[in-house]
């Protein structure tokens, strides 16, 4: 009987942690990236909502509304890869999207030895609005010159 090689486990992510000054020279990239999200994210809720009412008609489909099914379903197939395509740019940054429609998303930072996020809200004016810890509820919003304020080990 063969023995069986453990196997590495390839769920393993690896965060690029940024620091404030970083961060803070990507914001014109994340801005153009979470724009893109949001549009994309927002134009396959619209082709969804077409879809359903297409297919709320009561009644035999017709040729016509036949071929919108199908343009409405091809819509959102080429969305959904601009979306997943967009969300890839933004993965290798280590930033993620908290709120597509609200165009929030978070970059990791050390702070201390716990794990910190950058908030990053695509309407705000500088951008880097907030932090909160890992551990801290999604609501949370930390004041970025608190920050400045505590010792970052």
């Amino acid at each position: 009987m063969r023995k069986q090689r453990q196997q590495k486990n390839s769920s393993e992510i690896t965060l690029r942690l940024w620091t404030l000054p970083e961060a803070q020279k990507v914001v014109p990239y994340l801005r153009a990236i979470v724009a893109s999200v949001r549009d994309n994210w927002l134009e396959i809720a619209q082709a969804r909502l077409r879809m359903r009412r297409l297919e709320a008609r009561r009644g035999r489909p017709n040729r016509r509304s036949l071929i919108l099914k199908e343009e409405c379903s091809r819509e959102i197939a080429r969305t959904e890869a601009r979306l997943e395509e967009t969300l890839g740019e933004m993965s290798a940054l280590s930033a993620y999207c908290l709120d597509p429609v609200a165009g929030l998303a978070l970059i990791p930072f050390r702070h201390g030895p716990d794990l910190a996020w950058f908030v990053f809200d695509l309407f705000g004016p500088q951008g880097l609005v907030a932090w909160r810890l890992y551990s801290d509820p999604l609501e949370t919003r930390r004041k970025l010159t608190d920050l400045e304020k505590t010792p970052s080990a």
